[in-house]
């Protein structure tokens, strides 16, 4: 995958690594701050654990004025739980009496699995019995701290990835003396295409790639793109051909696209197919984790933890986000074009005839 931070020139390696450190700095503020219950539920995986009965369950509800000068008067409700477990370890029996301030959703999952004379498996520190985890393995409320630390993770890569790739393979500077902004290549021309993670087409030569993105600036589709450089590929792969694509052609090509009426669109469209592609992709992971997650919750308690929302409501986003990009990019696409492929691709068949012409004399 290609990054640029701005503009069409290929973004240097120091900026690329420094928007990648931004990034995972910022996307481990919130796993950093986290850290240390998760590290205290993993350690309470090593525990042993005892059968603890409910001698007492009472949940209390509070109704309180929480409105402003804005909203008006509103009327809130807290929640508070009182519990007793007790439990037996070596023959000892220890009580667990405590009163705690809850959200809505705690209160139900206490209600539901913590009733009165009930049995739940706890676990307990062996060293000290009396330090307990009631709900031990209860990973859930970490993960939107992870998916967000691991989501960052894998986007400061790709700067790294890209920073790496530029330090490596450089992008060859323009001669200053020159007008065309197409960047020399020691390699011959040539017009083999792969694919990056977004599915776009690329070519291999850097000369021709930046042809090729010059077009695509210009509002040209990528099937004119893929057509002009088809036609090219084709007339060099004949076992007859006697045109030499060098160069040449690319600055002819490139002084047609500059002197045409066309308008830089900065390539809108297919910034707009990244967006609904990566939005959609957004959309199914966060889906997936929903119905592995928030649904079983729903289903037991008749309610969601506050993290539960965050991913249905993400979810119902990013999916209405994806299909709105990928209405609007093929709504755009059909009046976007301004004629400049057309052109291009006429300059091309002229250009191979006149080589052909030439040399024939």
């Amino acid at each position: 995958m290609e990054i640029q931070l701005g503009g069409t020139q290929q973004s240097s390696p120091a900026s690329l690594i420094f928007a990648g450190i931004v990034i995972l700095v910022l996307g481990s503020i919130w796993p950093l701050i986290e850290s240390g219950d998760i590290l205290d539920e993993i350690e309470a995986q090593s525990w042993e654990t005892v059968d603890a009965t409910v001698a007492y369950l009472e949940i209390d509800t509070y109704e309180y004025q929480c409105g402003d000068a804005e909203s008006g008067d509103q009327t809130c409700t807290s929640y508070e739980v009182t519990y007793d477990l007790r439990y037996t370890v070596d023959g000892e029996t220890y009580r667990l009496y405590d009163t705690e301030e809850v959200s809505y959703f705690q209160s139900r999952v206490w209600e539901v699995d913590y009733p009165t004379n009930s049995t739940r498996e706890i676990a307990y520190d062996s060293q000290d019995p009396n330090n307990v985890d009631i709900d031990p393995g209860q990973f859930a409320e970490y993960l939107p701290a992870l998916l967000v630390g691991l989501g960052c993770t894998l986007l400061a890569s790709l700067f790294f990835i890209g920073a790496i790739k530029e330090i490596l393979n450089p992008t060859q500077p323009v001669n200053p003396e020159e007008k065309s902004d197409i960047p020399y290549s020691d390699l011959p021309v040539h017009f083999e295409t792969k694919k990056n993670v977004w599915g776009e087409i690329h070519y291999g030569h850097p000369s021709v790639e930046a042809v090729a993105q010059k077009m695509k600036l210009y509002a040209c589709t990528d099937a004119q793109i893929r057509e002009c450089f088809a036609t090219c590929k084709t007339q060099s792969e004949q076992a007859n051909n006697i045109v030499q694509f060098d160069r040449e052609l690319l600055e002819v090509m490139e002084e047609v696209i500059e002197d045409h009426s066309s308008e830089a669109s900065n390539d809108f469209v297919g910034a707009a197919k990244k967006g609904a592609i990566g939005t959609a992709a957004m959309a199914i992971i966060l889906l997936v984790v929903s119905l592995v997650v928030v649904v079983p919750m729903f289903r037991t308690y008749g309610a969601m933890p506050w993290y539960g929302w965050v991913l249905s409501l993400s979810t119902l986003g990013f999916s209405g986000l994806a299909i709105l990009l990928g209405r609007m990019t093929f709504e755009i696409s059909k009046f976007l074009d301004q004629g400049l492929g057309e052109v291009v691709l006429e300059t091309v068949n002229e250009f191979i005839d006149e080589f052909e012409e030439h040399e024939s004399v």
